[in-house]
């Protein structure tokens, strides 16, 4: 197995296998955000392969690209990861997501070059860092429209023209 393959494989068992400490109840909030951002990246990618932006030379199976080794294998579990980390601190959020994609971009990035994994063909490690954050923004704006929308359904079914609310109150009185 090459060494490039056996690094990929590793990284994606890592980040999946990471999604066991993350608690049911996170995991089932966040999902349809990363889900969401999943379907964004792979469209993104799609972009990406017209216009040359970037390279994936390498993939955990034949069958499956590069593109979605990233997109599912990696940006997914991250996804949920920051998000139970960060949201709602749209500063600590901000925060995370800065130190994690310039690590990956200006660290990350040149070792799984050498390992021709993936590298930047038409587009700088700057611009490749501003189509990251503006996934994230996308990912926050999801999530917060997904909780506010959420908090708008009534919290009290009506039940024989009675609220249960009424109808608990009347069986204390």
């Amino acid at each position: 197995m090459k060494k490039s393959k056996l690094v990929l494989i590793v990284m994606v068992l890592l980040s999946w296998s990471s999604l066991l400490f993350i608690g049911r109840r996170d995991f089932k909030r966040y999902l349809p955000a990363a889900i969401f951002i999943g379907i964004v990246t792979k469209l993104v990618n799609k972009v990406a392969k017209k216009r040359k932006w970037w390279r994936f030379a390498q993939s955990i199976h034949p069958k499956i690209s590069g593109e979605d080794t990233w997109a599912w294998g990696l940006f997914f579990p991250s996804t949920l990861w920051i998000l139970k980390l960060s949201y709602g601190n749209l500063r600590s959020y901000i925060t995370y997501n800065l130190v994690l994609h310039m690590s990956f971009v200006y660290l990350l990035l040149s070792f799984l070059k050498k390992l021709k994994i993936v590298s930047l063909v038409k587009l700088s490690k700057g611009q490749y860092l501003l189509v990251l954050l503006c996934r994230e923004i996308l990912l926050y704006l999801f999530q917060f429209i997904k909780e506010y929308l959420g908090r708008k359904k009534p919290h009290s079914a009506s039940v024989n023209g009675k609220s249960q609310d009424r109808q608990v109150e009347n069986l204390r009185s």
